[in-house]
């Protein structure tokens, strides 16, 4: 069975992707913060913390060999929500000798790399976002940047606007999909955990496009 961390578990997203994992037989130790978790089954144990408070992760990741992360939205209640959870698991995942991770964010955001040569697409949602919500896009960008920068094995899964009721398929692809295309809570879940459990973009930002 495998051990995964899971952080943002109690979100629309997050609550899709630990109903994914534990039908994948996988055991769940999930990070509550505000919220309670939607799903009670045996296979999950939660953990109470804040996730930019470094004494989390040693409850967290004891026994984990997976982190996969599904925080950050436009209601959290500070702007540096995920890269500041970023740079405690960055830190922490190395102590532990953990590895692998996986963490979602926006098709609005870009890597350090795509600087001057974004995929039209993604320029003009960026351009778009930043003029609404800027720290949420400069938050995701950050902790882009620590996980590039890290010496993790490293997948960072930038998601559409999702809905919650969607029976469209999704892929993972090295270009975005239109700026309005959009993709089901579910899907987006369904790529996250296979990346997850079975790597093919590691060390890579792919997009989820519909099929």
């Amino acid at each position: 069975m495998t051990a995964v961390a899971l952080l943002g578990g109690s979100g629309r997203l997050g609550g899709h992707v630990l109903e994914r994992l534990l039908n994948a037989g996988c055991s769940v130790r999930a990070l509550c913060h505000r919220n309670a978790l939607a799903i009670a089954d045996p296979g999950i144990e939660l953990v109470h913390g804040d996730a930019r408070d470094p004494s989390t992760y040693a409850t967290l990741l004891d026994g984990a060999e997976l982190v996969v992360s599904t925080l950050g939205n436009a209601s959290a209640p500070v702007p540096d929500v995920c890269s500041g959870a970023i740079a405690c698991l960055v830190t922490a995942m190395r102590e532990r000798g953990l590895q692998r991770i996986v963490s979602t964010t926006g098709s609005a955001a870009r890597l350090d790399r795509e600087i001057g040569h974004e995929h039209r697409w993604l320029a003009s949602r960026r351009a778009a976002l930043m003029r609404h919500m800027a720290p949420l896009i400069l938050d995701a960008e950050a902790h882009m940047r620590m996980l590039t920068e890290s010496p993790l094995s490293w997948t960072v899964v930038r998601a559409p606007i999702m809905l919650a009721l969607s029976g469209a398929a999704g892929v993972l692809a090295s270009s975005p999909a239109e700026p309005d295309a959009t993709l089901g809570y579910g899907a987006v879940a369904g790529l996250l955990v296979a990346e997850l459990l079975a790597p093919r973009w590691i060390h890579a930002a792919p997009f989820a496009v519909p099929a």
